[in-house]
């Protein structure tokens, strides 16, 4: 049962406390979510870095292949050898960045739910606010319409003294 609104008191929330403790969950979910964030594009950074190293390798080795002479077969081995390990460190990092996009996607989630919990609190503290406000605005009809009442039957009083 809600509590009776006396006048001249002052608004207060009673779940003030809850916004608070859900207004610092949301400032630690978006803090993670920074991070979370940050990390994504870090894996997107390195997949981005593997990719160009590669991709110049494979145009280096096409350069020497194509050439037709092959100064020693055993660098062509080398560098071949040396984009499979690209290819592999490419794949593995790709595997990352996919699970850093997961990890930030969850991380969302939580981010919204907390932001979803805050603003269910701020809507009911408006609403609270407004019923606060409309028993004081009725309040102080009251009391002007008293003092009204008083001022008339005192106005009349003393017409009959005249």
């Amino acid at each position: 049962m809600a509590k009776e609104i006396k006048p001249g008191k002052k608004f207060q929330y009673a779940l003030e406390s809850v916004l608070k403790v859900k207004q610092i969950r949301e400032k630690k979910e978006q803090e993670k979510f920074a991070l979370r964030q940050k990390e994504y594009y870090e894996e997107k950074m390195k997949e981005q870095r593997i990719q160009d190293t590669k991709k110049a390798q494979a145009e280096e080795f096409k350069k020497l292949v194509s050439k037709g002479t092959i100064p020693d077969f055993n660098s062509v081995l080398t560098r071949r050898q040396h984009l499979i390990v690209l290819k592999d460190e490419l794949d593995q990092q790709i595997e990352k960045v996919i699970e850093a996009s997961q990890k930030m996607e969850k991380q969302r989630e939580k981010l919204l739910e907390a932001m979803k919990e805050r603003k269910i609190i701020d809507k009911d503290k408006e609403n609270k606010k407004k019923q606060y406000d409309e028993v004081m605005k009725q309040y102080e009809i009251k009391f002007l319409d008293e003092i009204a009442t008083l001022r008339f039957s005192r106005d009349k009083g003393q017409e009959k003294v005249i």
